[in-house]
């Protein structure tokens, strides 16, 4: 019901019931006062303003009050006739003035009619209590209203910003999730793919047919591995796989064999070091695309890599090459160097790319059990 309509249902109950309240009282003694009856109307027509001035309404009902015994009119009790001003107050906020006013309401007539002569324990022993009790459930019933409204608010707000907060998670995850996928194809299927480009030049200029054939060989061997790798993403885009089901430390070794075949010098040192799949996969991939981009923008002949524990409880990385020691442009604004930090970042770890007095210089620090999965792990 719309706050109008409650409004104005109470104006004519208000109405209503003070005036059967009159009725039976004048009634009592003769004929029916019709100003009582516009008194009883007045008060509640204030019922149409009492939410945009309740501290008003509460004072008008009040002195209207007073108004009708000092008009001479038979006495019709405390509570009933500022019930619905009180509760109004009460409803909109005003608690203080509302139970002030009721108080002082009941104190003051308390006192006119003891001193007016009347009943002390009819006065005090009876209507008292029955118009103290009616009077503190009005402003009870409008405080609870008030509270009650409060709470479903508080609790329609809290349920918007549980559904806003789930919409953003999703999004986070659907981007996490997107960012996971891209570095995984650059990584693997990248890598891949950048061998073959390499043994094809390779091959274009080998002198003799045997070399020609080794070297497509191996262009075969890397376009395979694409594939595969690719199945494997697929596997994973449907949900009957992991990324990194052949990442791992005793994987690194192998990472030397496309350099080698191309020329250069291969030094791989890996510790025999226990550390958790997601760490494994990620020092692989981060060996893998150092190697690759000293394949791609390298003009050294040499590559070290050594992998093993930097300290207890850390995983140290290092990729060094013996080329000019400038990293290019493409490298520090490309995807793989983001993967790369991106991957040891979810893990907790560090990582530095730079240029070093003898070469390219990659350096990573890895948790060898973080304290969560990587984003870029095994799922």
């Amino acid at each position: 019901m719309s706050p109008r309509r409650t409004d104005v249902l109470l104006c004519v109950g208000v109405a209503a019931v003070l005036a059967v309240v009159v009725n039976s009282h004048e009634g009592r003694s003769g004929d029916v006062n019709p100003l009582a009856y516009l008194w009883a109307l007045g008060l509640g027509l204030l019922m149409l303003i009492r939410r945009s001035h309740p501290v008003l309404v509460l004072v008008l009902t009040t002195l209207g009050f007073f108004s009708y015994y000092a008009a001479g009119f038979p006495a019709i009790g405390v509570a009933v006739p500022i019930a619905a001003a009180l509760y109004s107050a009460a409803e909109m906020g005003h608690l203080r003035a509302a139970v002030v006013t009721g108080t002082l309401t009941l104190g003051l007539s308390t006192a006119y009619r003891l001193a007016d002569g009347q009943s002390a324990s009819f006065v005090v022993g009876y209507e008292f209590v029955s118009h103290a009790a009616l009077i503190a459930a009005a402003i009870a019933l409008g405080h609870s209203v008030r509270v009650g409204r409060h709470l479903r608010r508080r609790t329609e707000q809290v349920s918007r910003l549980l559904t806003r907060q789930g919409e953003l998670d999703h999004v986070a995850q659907v981007r996490d999730e997107r960012m996971r996928l891209a570095r995984e194809l650059h990584d693997s299927i990248g890598h891949s793919l950048s061998v073959a480009a390499l043994y094809s030049d390779v091959a274009r200029e080998a002198p003799d047919g045997d070399e020609r054939d080794d070297a497509l060989e191996l262009v075969r061997t890397s376009i395979t591995d694409a594939s595969a790798q690719l199945r494997r993403t697929v596997a994973v885009l449907r949900g009957r796989g992991t990324f990194d089901a052949e990442a791992g430390l005793d994987q690194v070794d192998r990472l030397g064999a496309a350099p080698t075949a191309v020329g250069y010098e291969v030094d791989v040192q890996v510790d025999p070091v226990d550390v958790a799949p997601e760490v494994g996969a990620a020092a692989f991939r981060l060996v893998q695309e150092a190697i690759t981009n000293t394949l791609r923008h390298s003009n050294g002949t040499s590559i070290s890599v050594r992998v093993g524990l930097q300290e207890p409880g850390v995983l140290g990385v290092r990729v060094v090459d013996d080329g000019t020691a400038v990293v290019p442009p493409q490298i520090r604004s490309g995807h793989g160097l983001s993967g790369m930090r991106e991957r040891v970042a979810d893990l907790g770890g560090t990582l530095d790319v730079d240029a070093g007095p003898h070469g390219w210089v990659v350096a990573a620090s890895i948790p060898t059990t973080p304290e969560t999965s990587a984003t870029g792990g095994s799922t």
